[in-house]
């Protein structure tokens, strides 16, 4: 079966300039791979005649693209009179486009202006396809048998669009292939070093399959995809791969799916019907924050003391002044008399601590910027680890939240 090449264009100077993030060239990506389809590749270009009918050009050996942008009632909205030029046609007015938009506007109760009425100004060889979510026209055109369809760049709009429209058109017009992909979750281990301990399997994989690293703060998601005209065949396929590469790194997977890593300690709490607390230094409440995100998270987390300032880590959680200035405010002494502490004092099952220094000033030669002890207590006893997560703030922050976690992790195993 010969694959559909899919492209897709997405029109503004807001997207160039950084103003405004692209999500929708993400999502469309997203939405086709669900449906067995697969994007090439995309193109973010500004709001000029010749930068939109050079992406037309480009796109000549496509099967189907996809555009989204520029299609509103102002001045720098001048994808339409540029699709004409490329199409070799001219604007018209559709009735129907008209009637959506004061049928939009009525519903709203706002008063419609003159400038809107431009909206049902349409290439008049295209196929128009109704907005319900807005008034930027959808649209879709033919030329040498590649197919462009137009869709607004506002995200609600253009999601809209695509799902009820367009999607179950481009299903009928192009066949599709079976497309599967699996999420493993690690934590632990870079992202090299993953890679050289599963080298040989990643080497060895069918051809059809395809494996992408993904890092970000502390950890590595590991994406297994492919597609195949055999649908049973590829899924079997899968289900071989994947229990291959758990037997290959064990210790450092946290999920067998995409999803954070306090989603699977939440689980584990519930499962075991457990509760924590936390006492966070410089995560400032990160840890609290990530849980809480999570529906149903206070059959759980008991709750939190940012004991950020020094004197806090003593009045607070009742770490000893003497104890803290022997040993510092950042040391694994203290960091597992704060878990305790936070254990106590909220009555959980188990107290996760941090103190570290997050930077970018602040270090010292014996406890430099980057450096996080964390701590864990449990009716068991408590368990501490040094880390130095680099100079980067944020990603002190993260990475301690990610880490901390890990651990609690390890705890519940």
């Amino acid at each position: 079966m010969k694959d559909v090449v899919i492209k897709s264009i997405s029109i503004g100077d807001e997207l160039l300039i950084g103003q405004v993030i692209n999500t929708n060239a993400a999502w469309l990506g997203a939405q086709l791979s669900e449906a067995g389809y697969q994007l090439d590749s995309t193109l973010t270009i500004g709001d000029s005649e010749k930068a939109i009918l050079d992406a037309f050009n480009a796109c000549m050996d496509s099967d189907l693209v996809l555009v989204t942008g520029g299609l509103g009632p102002t001045s720098d909205d001048i994808t339409k009179p540029t699709v004409c030029k490329f199409f070799g046609t001219e604007l018209e007015f559709f009735q129907a486009a008209y009637d959506n938009v004061v049928s939009l506007f009525k519903r709203r109760g706002f008063q419609m202006s003159e400038r809107n009425r431009s909206q049902a100004m349409l290439p008049k060889s295209c196929e128009y396809i109704p907005n319900t979510y807005g008034t930027a026209p959808c649209m879709w055109l033919e030329k040498k048998g590649v197919v462009f369809a137009f869709m607004p760049g506002v995200p609600f709009e253009m999601k809209g669009i695509f799902t009820d429209e367009l999607l179950p058109r481009i299903k009928q017009r192009f066949q599709s292939k079976p497309y599967e992909k699996r999420v493993i979750m690690t934590t632990g281990i870079g992202e090299s070093f993953l890679a050289d301990r599963i080298k040989n399997w990643e080497e060895n994989l069918p051809e059809f399959l395809s494996l992408a690293y993904l890092p970000q703060y502390g950890m590595v998601r590991l994406r297994l995809s492919g597609r195949h005209d055999d649908g049973v065949f590829l899924h079997k396929t899968l289900d071989r791969e994947i229990a291959k590469l758990t037997d290959l790194i064990p210790e450092y997977i946290f999920a067998m799916q995409d999803q954070p890593i306090e989603r699977t300690v939440f689980d584990l709490l519930i499962n075991k019907r457990k509760t924590f607390a936390s006492a966070e230094s410089c995560t400032g409440g990160n840890i609290a924050h990530v849980i809480t995100l999570i529906p149903g998270s206070s059959d759980v987390f008991k709750g939190t003391a940012v004991t950020y300032a020094t004197p806090m880590k003593s009045k607070v959680l009742g770490v000893p002044a003497a104890m803290i200035e022997e040993h510092g405010v950042v040391s694994q002494e203290v960091v597992e008399r704060m878990a305790e502490g936070v254990r106590g004092l909220m009555e959980a099952d188990f107290g996760v601590a941090t103190t570290g220094v997050a930077g970018p000033s602040g270090g010292t030669e014996e406890t430099p910027v980057g450096t996080v002890w964390i701590g864990v207590a449990s009716p068991s006893g408590v368990v501490s680890k040094r880390f130095n997560f680099g100079k980067d703030r944020e990603n002190v922050i993260n990475r301690a939240t990610i880490a901390a976690y890990e651990m609690l992790r390890q705890q519940l195993m």
